[in-house]
């Protein structure tokens, strides 16, 4: 019995020489995001820079319209440098290709918590957790998710204390991740929207942000190759929820051995 398998080995070359093409183009656009995100941001310190020279020295020569105009100058590049910072900040994510490895996600909450540290202080918030699970991702990566969550959390919310409670659940091969909140919660008609880069739920008036955090999530849950999520009410918080799956057999069997040698140490 013989077969013509020439269409499915032309098919498989296509597939492979697209998967290239696209492996390069995402190395391009990571260069170019990167480089670009760098260049920019020398101009705007001097357009910034020189803007508030001029108010110092020229101030009763401008009048109040003149400083007015003057600010919106500062205020102006210093948005777009919060944008081009949290713009590289999305194209790193993965642009490494570093290998996935297992990561102790309290070791990693530990780290983020340290960093926010005056931010929770200040608000008086109470952030919780429960035990938390060693997961097959890359540690930087999920330290931007926990850090933009729970940053989130604190962010837009009213309540006095803002509370936050952080848990995992074993779902067999993967581990089912929530941050909850008591926050002022999500329009429901925003919600199809609420994973796409630069898209903002509220006016820059009311909350400070360029839109890029959650788009940032995503990207490193899929990564993983996760699942993110959240269900919410408008005035009574917000859960998020992610998925992350379980270091493979051997991976943790290597972790393990490597704590024992250290331990012995």
């Amino acid at each position: 019995v013989t077969r013509d398998i020439t269409e499915r080995k032309r098919a498989e070359d296509d597939l492979r020489s697209f998967a290239e093409k696209l492996k390069k183009s995402n190395r391009d656009l990571q260069d170019f995001a990167y480089v670009a995100s760098h260049d920019l941001q020398e101009p705007l310190r001097s357009v910034s820079s020189f803007a508030q020279l001029l108010e110092r020295r020229y101030k009763d020569q401008l009048g109040e319209e003149g400083l007015r105009f003057v600010r919106f100058i500062v205020s102006g590049t210093d948005r777009m440098r919060h944008l081009i910072t949290d713009l590289l900040a999305y194209s790193r994510v993965g642009a490494r290709e570093k290998p996935l490895t297992a990561v102790d996600t309290g070791e990693v909450l530990a780290t983020v918590l340290s960093d926010l540290d005056a931010n929770i202080g200040e608000r008086r918030a109470e952030v919780s957790h429960g035990p938390l699970p060693t997961v097959w991702g890359d540690a930087g990566d999920l330290q931007q998710l926990f850090q933009n969550l729970i940053a989130n959390a604190l962010k837009f919310n009213r309540s006095s204390p803002p509370r936050v409670e952080i848990s995992a659940e074993d779902h067999g091969g993967e581990w089912l991740f929530t941050v909850r909140d008591n926050g002022i919660g999500i329009d429901p008609d925003f919600m199809p929207r609420l994973f796409t880069i630069f898209q903002r739920g509220h006016g820059r008036e009311e909350y400070a942000g360029t839109g890029i955090g959650l788009a940032i999530c995503k990207k490193v849950v899929e990564r993983c190759h996760g699942r993110i999520w959240a269900e919410s009410e408008p005035g009574r918080g917000t859960a998020f929820f992610f998925t992350l799956p379980k270091p493979p057999a051997d991976s943790a069997a290597d972790t393990e051995a490597l704590r024992r040698g250290a331990g012995r140490g």
